[in-house]
């Protein structure tokens, strides 16, 4: 049986970003829901924007995983797009705020300057 890629991995400095949130939050139980929006974004999101929050727990079809000790959950169709995404955090002059690679879409027609 073919083992599934988990739904996202996180970097090392967004998994010490994501427990500082939970922990100011005062969110330790909390999921950490990642929704997919189409439209928007440039080329190298494939079209995609993404938004994260914070969530006491998932809905019915709502697709679950454990990922580095953070539970994650997507819907069921945005889980096929991000399925091996990589979640980074970026300090910037420009942006500081979690980033989403997502290795589903292609970047060839990017322009943005971001790579």
């Amino acid at each position: 049986m073919q083992k599934l890629e988990p739904l996202v991995v996180f970097t090392p400095l967004a998994k010490e970003k994501l427990s500082q949130v939970l922990e100011s939050e005062k969110a330790a139980g909390s999921y950490l829901r990642i929704e997919v929006y189409q439209g928007g974004g440039c080329a190298c999101s494939g079209g995609y924007r993404y938004a994260l929050s914070l969530e006491q727990g998932p809905n019915p079809t709502d697709v679950v995983e454990e990922v580095d000790g953070f539970r994650v959950l997507a819907g069921k169709a945005e889980s096929q797009v991000l399925r091996g995404s990589k979640i980074d955090f970026v300090e910037s002059l420009q942006r500081t705020g979690f980033k989403i690679e997502n290795p589903n879409v292609h970047a060839e027609a990017c322009g943005c300057g971001g790579h």
